[in-house]
């Protein structure tokens, strides 16, 4: 059997750009072969739309419409950067971006139609992964454990957890004792980044120099750790329409805008805490992706509150932190073109296995 390659697209909350994945598979094998980060168009108006959720429905049809465009160049781009036609791609899986997500009402918005892409590219494009999950009952994220057990598996690692840092953190376990499990368990980078691009002129704290310059304020992380979300049991799944400036300013002193290091400082804390304080319950590596993977700060900090615990990235294993949530797209591609069914039972709470998303023809 020849190897088969899939394209994997993917906007995160953190609205940076959409990531293009290539991705070859062949028998177990999964392998990455080139990224490309394609900008994304109207990036400011989606972040203030992830904490501001309000749009007409012209301006939502035009970002339906632009997206898919936007979509499809990354596609076209990574194809030619790797020197590949349409026809040698089996099939691609698209995202989009996440524009709305509340699971107690079973609702989850995604935009960039995958229509667009399909004709765009000529590549039959496979989407709308969450909608069939919430049909089943499921929360329809995380989706990142399932791409998380098929890379350990691939890199013959039995037991691990996986940490994503987006701009929201989520995180599975991967056991062979017990099933699949994972969530969300509370802010990645999103308000660290509206920090910096609002008090520092960048978009994102490099390596967390600057977090690295104050001590976080006890106080104001056990307001924030307050948040009953964090003692919630899974399932669980969350966004930026929860996790935003006003669910800051609702917890948080004024004052805590006028010594914005210690801000920075402080949220930088909170997502190493929340995320300690699953991973110290099970003894295992932790093999961090994602763009939080950068922060040294972080991933330092994070290191500290599990002591013996190994704290890594996926590059330890060849494979670009960047890329996972990509390569998630081009997994689930994959698997429903195979017509396999995915298990999230264990991390959604569906009721049973099901093919993830619909499908729309290149031609």
């Amino acid at each position: 059997m020849s190897a088969h390659y899939f394209i994997g697209l993917m906007s995160g909350t953190s609205a940076d750009g959409i990531e293009a994945c290539l991705v070859s598979f062949e028998h177990q094998d999964m392998q990455l072969v080139g990224r490309y980060t394609h900008p994304l168009p109207h990036a400011q108006t989606l972040t203030l739309l992830n904490h501001q959720p309000q749009i007409d429905l012209m301006q939502l049809a035009q970002l339906e419409r632009d997206l898919g465009e936007a979509f499809a160049l990354a596609a076209l781009k990574i194809m030619q950067q790797q020197g590949l036609t349409a026809h040698q791609i089996t099939a691609l899986g698209s995202h989009g971006h996440t524009l709305f997500h509340a699971p107690k009402q079973g609702i989850s918005l995604q935009i960039g139609h995958p229509a667009i892409i399909a004709k765009r590219t000529g590549i039959t494009t496979y989407a709308d992964f969450r909608v069939d999950d919430m049909a089943l009952g499921g929360q329809g994220a995380p989706l990142a454990p399932l791409l998380h057990q098929a890379w350990l598996h691939s890199k013959a690692i039995q037991q691990a957890w996986m940490v994503n840092i987006g701009g929201i953190a989520n995180l599975s376990l991967i056991s062979p004792d017990t099933p699949l499990q994972g969530w969300d368990t509370g802010p990645g980078n999103s308000l660290m980044d509206e920090i910096c691009q609002r008090y520092f002129n960048c978009r994102y704290d490099a390596q967390g120099e600057l977090a690295a310059q104050a001590t976080p304020n006890e106080a104001w992380l056990q307001a924030l750790l307050s948040d009953p979300y964090f003692a919630k049991p899974p399932p669980k799944s969350a966004g930026r329409d929860y996790f935003n400036q006003a669910w800051l300013q609702a917890r948080l002193p004024a004052s805590a805008w006028q010594t914005p290091f210690e801000l920075l400082s402080t949220l930088n804390e909170l997502t190493a805490i929340t995320l300690a304080n699953t991973l110290n319950k099970v003894f295992a590596p932790v093999i961090i992706c994602g763009g939080g993977s950068l922060n040294r700060t972080l991933l330092t900090r994070l290191q500290h509150k599990l002591g013996t615990q190994k704290v890594m990235t996926t590059e330890h294993y060849h494979t670009d932190p960047l890329a996972i949530e990509g390569m998630l797209c081009a997994w689930l591609a994959q698997q429903a073109w195979l017509g396999k069914p995915v298990d999230l039972t264990g991390v959604t709470g569906s009721s049973k296995a099901c093919i993830l998303g619909g499908c729309w023809q290149g031609n």
